[in-house]
């Protein structure tokens, strides 16, 4: 703890990394209780197939439009405040879903939604990475990970059974109202954590050192993250839109299983790699994690019964994760400590890219096959992004070198015995 400067965290359980775990958790919910239900609502409201992947990927290809903006403005602004605005954004669109039901509408607030996205992820991960430790940064992203692992198990089941009740009630139009409008009390709900963050105490001099906007959009040091996040999230892509629809064209029911399956194992397995990448390095975990991720989209595509598909189900948040803490943590150490909105930035834009082509190729495969060979492909993107991670290994332990060089330590090596951090 010798070389701790001044203002950096020295444990993981502090006030400002406690209120951010509870805003992704609230976040997620609200997220979580609709994702899955994007895709069927679209149907609901008359569109084709190819419309359909259009409209669900709309939300992250805005997203990926607004990086030129969210990257400077969260450098150059007051995190905090910034966390208020896009709650009151995310619950202004979940309220414009509920109240109008047409293709424009729906188009008109999911810009809107896609708006609060392109601020939210990066705005999340920078202010974690911003107070964990350096030592224990993989520990802690895996950590923060929980957060939407834990609102993963309960909030798509909730939000079906949600549609299933009002449905009941009334009518599927009903239905996916009342599912809208507990998105947006949930999203409203994140104000409270949002207040207790501790303001950012950046100086002028250190604002202005960060450069001109454009040089806050993004990271030429976090690009190599990126593009393997781009091949993770283009398959990631398909398990949070299509898995319902699949299901129905199986004749499988208690889908919502599925995530609820899916939510328990990440919650295992997130900070347990965290920690173990901070242990024995990276390469010991990233390698196996994307196999056995690849693996789970062949076990889905080949899937017959609820049985098979809850086995893919754990399967695949088994390699993703255990890929996601060590990559964000990557990402979070290749920048300085003012740059790593920039970074975050950097590694949301492969992110959103690839969630809004997912949605788009996965309907085009689906067009000409179907759903089960839709799946099975995907196994290809991620070996894909195996790959591109062998290729970028040396790059990053280049600029690891290159920060330490001006006395910036970052806590994670590529390589670490018997347990010492790096």
């Amino acid at each position: 703890m010798g070389n701790l400067k001044a203002g950096e965290p020295v444990t993981i359980w502090n006030r400002n990394f406690i209120c951010i775990l509870l805003i992704s958790f609230i976040l997620s919910i609200s997220h979580f209780c609709i994702n899955p239900l994007i895709a069927s609502y679209a149907l609901h409201l008359g569109a084709s197939a190819h419309i359909m992947g259009l409209l669900t990927g709309l939300f992250f290809g805005v997203a990926f439009s607004m990086r030129p903006v969210s990257g400077p403005v969260l450098t150059k602004f007051d995190k905090r405040k910034q966390m208020i605005l896009v709650f009151f954004i995310g619950g202004a669109a979940n309220i414009g879903y509920a109240l109008f039901n047409n293709i424009s509408a729906f188009i008109a607030f999911r810009l809107l939604h896609g708006l609060q996205y392109a601020l939210v992820g990066t705005l999340t991960m920078t202010l974690a990475g911003d107070n964990i430790p350096k030592d224990k940064m993989a520990s802690g992203m895996g950590i923060y990970g929980l957060s939407s692992s834990l609102s993963m198990a309960i909030a798509p089941t909730l939000g079906i059974s949600i549609l299933n009740l009002g449905t009941h009630l009334k009518n599927e139009n009903f239905g996916f109202t009342s599912v809208f409008l507990f998105a947006a009390i949930i999203s409203f709900l994140g104000l409270i954590p949002g207040h207790f963050l501790l303001p950012e105490k950046k100086t002028k001099e250190e604002i202005l050192s960060t450069g001109a906007w454009y040089k806050n959009i993004a990271s030429v040091h976090a690009i190599p993250m990126a593009v393997v996040m781009f091949f993770i999230y283009l398959g990631w892509s398909l398990y949070n839109v299509y898995i319902v629809e699949y299901a129905k064209e199986l004749g499988i029911s208690g889908i919502s299983s599925f995530y609820t399956v899916l939510a328990i194992v990440l919650i295992v397995a997130r900070p347990a790699s965290g920690y173990l990448t901070d242990r024995f390095g990276l390469t010991r975990i990233l390698f196996p994690s994307l196999i056995i991720m690849a693996l789970s989209f062949i076990i889905i595509g080949s899937a017959t019964t609820i049985g098979t598909m809850l086995i893919g189900a754990a399967v695949a948040s088994t390699g993703f994760g255990a890929f996601q803490p060590a990559l964000y943590s990557m990402c979070m150490l290749s920048e300085t400590p003012l740059k790593r909105g920039v970074a975050s930035n950097t590694l949301y834009i492969g992110i959103d890219v690839s969630l809004f082509l997912g949605p788009i190729l996965g309907s085009m495969v689906y067009d000409m096959y179907n759903y089960s060979v839709m799946f099975r492909s995907a196994s290809v993107v991620i070996l894909m992004a195996l790959v591109v991670f062998f290729l970028i290994l040396p790059s990053y332990y280049r600029r690891l070198r290159e920060l330490e060089e001006v006395d910036i330590k970052p806590g994670l090596r590529l390589v670490s015995k018997k347990g010492s951090h790096g």
